[in-house]
């Protein structure tokens, strides 16, 4: 017939057919490269929502009483903006614990400022503005959270 062995045929037919599948992969991972570079370098086909800016709602001390209430300060003033009675769920006490292992050495509480955050989806953080580490109060209580962000946003002037 055409003078090659079927053996012979039969392999470099099944070669071929073993690069297709890597080619179209190499081709898949190109594609995706360019044009995730395109859009960021356009900006187009990137969509911005404006949901996860973050707004400062203020900065506060916390202080703690005799009888282990939580007192939220306004560092400016020294006037209470809220105030936690100790409560065994009570979520700020544990959102401040988190904080200060994540910090290590024992530092003074009463001195520390904080960055109440608020981001556009609704989440709030606490953020240790000397050591910028944050923690999440929704994971504590997303209620309670949201009630001393607006407390402090509304002592501040009415940001939110």
């Amino acid at each position: 017939m055409s003078g090659i062995p079927a053996s012979d045929h039969r392999h470099q037919h099944g070669t071929a057919v073993k690069w297709v599948p890597l080619l179209m992969g190499a081709g898949l991972v190109a594609f995706t490269l360019i044009s995730v570079t395109f859009a960021n370098l356009t900006g187009h086909g990137v969509v911005h929502t404006g949901a996860n800016a973050i707004v400062d709602t203020g900065h506060v001390m916390v202080r703690r009483d005799v009888s282990g209430t939580i007192h939220v300060v306004d560092p400016a003033t020294d006037t209470t903006i809220a105030s936690y009675p100790k409560a065994r769920d009570q979520f700020l006490a544990g959102a401040l614990r988190s904080l200060q292992r994540m910090r290590g050495p024992a530092s003074e509480e009463s001195t520390r400022t904080f960055a109440v955050l608020r981001i556009g989806s609704g989440s709030v953080f606490l953020e240790d503005t000397k050591t910028g580490d944050r923690i999440s109060l929704n994971a504590f209580n997303r209620a309670e959270s949201l009630a001393l962000a607006e407390r402090v946003a509304a002592h501040n002037g009415g940001q939110k």
